[in-house]
């Protein structure tokens, strides 16, 4: 999904136009596994919390830079414009991915201007046992981030639900 996504984004011709970096470097606006600029912290279930003490950094699945600040930063300190987190089938209990998502897509630490999550369910019965919990984490990040949905079950492919209000995050 994430180089299906990558792919179409760079074929459609948009974000690989070259752009040179402040150390003279081209590069195009289209990048995977970009890191965050916040850290965090990892609590004992799991969630992250972004904190000045934090260990390590998260990464976006695919990322969008911000084509008017690309001359003026270096490569690892670009800023972020748009970026998407994918999720298949993170349907267990308990599971934290969604939520630690919207949270690297929607930190103020980031400044991301266009934060998306994509979530898929393909032929997945933990889905169903779930449904309202992993569907309170969709509402819940819809919140802060736009939030895409779509379940495959079997053949029946419906389309794709935007959950939360898109024009107000």
């Amino acid at each position: 999904m994430h180089c299906y996504l990558y792919h179409r984004l760079y074929a459609a011709g948009k974000f690989n136009g070259l752009y040179t970096t402040v150390e003279g470097h081209d590069t195009i606006l289209l990048h995977k596994e970009y890191p965050t600029v916040a850290r965090y912290l990892r609590h004992d279930d799991g969630t992250l919390e972004e904190s000045k003490q934090g260990r390590r950094r998260g990464a976006y699945d695919i990322s969008i830079w911000d084509p008017q600040f690309i001359s003026e930063h270096k490569h690892r300190k670009q800023k972020v414009l748009c970026a998407a987190e994918l999720a298949l089938n993170e349907c267990g209990t308990g599971n934290v991915h969604t939520i630690n998502d919207a949270t690297k897509l929607a930190g103020p630490g980031n400044e991301i201007k266009y934060g998306y999550l994509l979530f898929f369910v393909r032929d997945n019965p933990d889905y169903d046992r779930n449904k309202q919990e992993i569907r309170a984490n969709l509402d819940d990040a819809a919140k802060r981030v736009r939030v895409v949905i779509t379940c495959i079950n079997g053949q029946f492919k419906p389309k794709p639900e935007f959950l939360g209000s898109w024009d107000k995050v």
